[in-house]
């Protein structure tokens, strides 16, 4: 291995960080920057990844991967406040949240997580979920087989 900044041939580097850069470096060069350690992963650390590569959120999201949250949750969630002819503080309250959440809502500036968007559906008694259609994209074959001919439209 070689010095990342002079070159020089080097046994054991040392992990350094040189203006905002990570570099391995000999001995010398170490002295040009301040020495990084080598964090080992806590069982913490390595639990929260787990999860993380575990969970198979789509980018719909909201755990049932069958169902997605409605387009115009902010209509809903608006409309249904006024219904109960709730301010935007008032439906916070109720929600044990902050009226910027609420005001974040309404305008789309956020999109509530699962469990918020559970207390909304019950304290509002609204349905934000709708079931995701699903589209079949196989095709059947001929048994001679798909050719591109077969896909272009003559008109």
């Amino acid at each position: 291995m070689n010095c990342e900044l002079c070159g020089k041939k080097v046994g054991k580097p040392k992990r350094v960080k040189v203006e905002g850069s990570v570099l391995q470096v000999c001995e010398q060069c170490a002295s040009y920057g301040k020495e990084v350690l080598e964090k080992k992963k806590t069982d913490t650390q390595e639990r929260i990844n787990k999860i993380k590569k575990g969970r198979s959120r789509s980018s719909r999201g909201f755990g049932d991967e069958s169902k997605t949250l409605v387009m115009d949750f902010p209509d809903k969630i608006r409309k249904a406040r006024l219904e109960n002819d709730w301010t935007q503080e008032e439906l916070a309250n109720n929600l044990n949240e902050k009226k910027s959440v609420v005001a974040k809502l309404e305008r789309s500036d956020m999109r509530p997580s699962d469990s918020l968007r559970e207390k909304l559906e019950k304290t509002l008694d609204i349905i934000l979920l709708e079931e995701i259609e699903k589209i079949s994209t196989s095709t059947q074959h001929k048994e001679s087989g798909l050719t591109i001919g077969d896909l272009i439209k003559e008109e």
